[in-house]
């Protein structure tokens, strides 16, 4: 098994380029992060004042949740993406022989090597990132004079359990899959049509139910003790709230984003044949669509989680901002661009089946436009429901109008990323769908029977 796991990997390392890439990014930040918390901290244990001790810790709590939350939905969304995309190889594997757990101990077995080597990457790759991000933060005031990143050896294990335990849960879904779909439908690319009704369907879904039912209570819970809290209460329960709100969003993002890029498709009553295409390539590939939007929705809602509590003070700017929120901005917005990148043979293969039918170069670039404008429509629409629950969170905190807030949110700020998110995915889109064409000319039938 360890033989066959191995030379995969290496045969078809194509297929694993952009997961590694993603993971080797969030596992840089992880440990990256983990050397600025331990600088902080002595850094203020040799200053000897409670104060700072409890401001070190604040801070660098704070930032490392923020970058083990990025990483933890970006590795396990794009994990989940990779196996699914592998199903004939699957299929191949199971229609010669191979015993459905085989497969399935294979796939978890990929993962985490993946995860475990990304780990082994990122500990030389964390120096310059700890380096250049504790400079930042002292010069800003968030650590204090003469911090230094450290590094302990248990880092390495923690960085290799947040890595490939993520990748290994992330992929578990898919893996479970493809070990019980029919090897004829994973030969076909059809192991996601199954019956939509199954027992194991049901209990996933009421499980991510119960989550999102969880971090709902959270938010709840978190409002009812701002009401009436006392200040350091209130504080900390206003993070606690914001990102119980955004937790919330990215556990139904699954769910919510296709259908909601269904009705953004069918806003413009008499669309014309690009709008329509898009609109029902984004339909049709729902978990690559959740997949792609999941990201930026982190993305925007880390913006409205940093500036909407401060935004009543005139101290924020764009610099604090990447102080403090730049490693989870970098994890999540590699993993959107990384998703959009692994789908890049579908989408040559949608662009070849419409040129064969007739359309014209200017429609199908059109088409490719407009899928990375439905992402960024449905992205921004979901960001916006976070920064409403942070802003009534923020309201209650201030105890303030929640009108007066949202006059006072940073939607400059907001929009620069909403506006960078939908440049993003549609540059990534038509640079994915055209990298043949940048590498060489291929001939219509090369492109239809490339694999992914």
């Amino acid at each position: 098994m360890i033989r066959l796991l191995l030379s995969d990997l290496r045969r078809h390392a194509g297929s694993w380029a952009w997961t590694a890439v993603v993971a080797v990014v969030a596992s840089s930040a992880v440990a990256g992060q983990f050397r600025i918390t331990h600088g902080s901290l002595t850094a203020a244990e040799a200053a000897g004042d409670p104060t700072m001790i409890d401001g070190a810790e604040s801070v660098s709590g704070t930032i490392i949740m923020g970058v083990v939350f990025a990483a933890v939905t970006v590795l396990s969304s794009t994990s989940n993406l990779t196996v699914s995309q592998r199903e004939r190889d699957h299929g191949l594997w199971k229609a010669l022989g191979m015993s459905p757990s085989m497969v399935r101990l294979v796939i978890l077995g990929q993962l985490l090597a993946l995860g475990t080597l990304a780990s082994l990457i990122a500990v030389p790759l964390s120096l310059p990132i700890s380096r250049f991000m504790m400079h930042r933060l002292v010069s800003d005031g968030a650590a204090l004079p003469g911090a230094v990143p450290q590094w302990k050896p248990a880092d390495l294990i923690w960085t290799a359990i947040i890595s490939a335990g993520t990748l290994v849960i992330g992929g578990r879904g898919a893996a479970k899959r493809a070990s019980r779909t029919p090897e004829a439908l994973l030969l076909r690319g059809a192991g996601g049509q199954r019956a939509r009704w199954s027992a194991g369907r049901v209990l996933k879904g009421l499980l991510r139910l119960l989550w999102a039912a969880a971090a709902a209570a959270g938010w709840a819970a978190e409002f009812l003790v701002i009401r009436s809290g006392e200040n350091q209460d209130v504080f900390m329960s206003l993070f606690g709230g914001v990102l119980c709100g955004l937790m919330f969003v990215c556990i139904l993002c699954g769910w919510i984003s296709p259908v909601l890029e269904r009705l953004l498709a069918a806003l413009i009553p008499d669309p014309g044949v690009a709008w329509h295409v898009a609109g029902r390539t984004c339909a049709l590939e729902s978990r690559r669509s959740a997949a792609t939007v999941l990201p930026f929705v982190v993305t925007i809602g880390l913006v409205a989680i940093v500036f909407g509590p401060a935004s009543a003070s005139s101290e924020i700017t764009v610099r604090g901002f990447t102080s403090v929120f730049g490693l989870p901005f970098l994890v999540s917005w590699t993993g959107g661009v990384a998703v959009i990148a692994m789908s890049a043979g579908r989408r040559r293969r949608d662009a070849a089946l419409l040129r064969a039918a007739g359309a014209m170069e200017r429609d199908v670039l059109a088409i490719e436009v407009l899928e990375g404008v439905l992402h960024a429509a449905a992205a921004t629409v979901l960001g916006l429901l976070v920064t409403l629950s942070t802003a009534v969170l923020v309201a209650e905190a201030m105890h303030r109008p929640l009108a007066s807030i949202l006059l006072g949110f940073p939607w400059g700020m907001l929009g620069l990323v909403c506006a960078a998110t939908l440049a993003t995915t549609c540059l990534a889109v038509v640079v994915s769908a055209r990298a043949g064409a940048l590498a060489g000319k291929q001939s219509l039938g090369q492109v239809l029977r490339a694999r992914d």
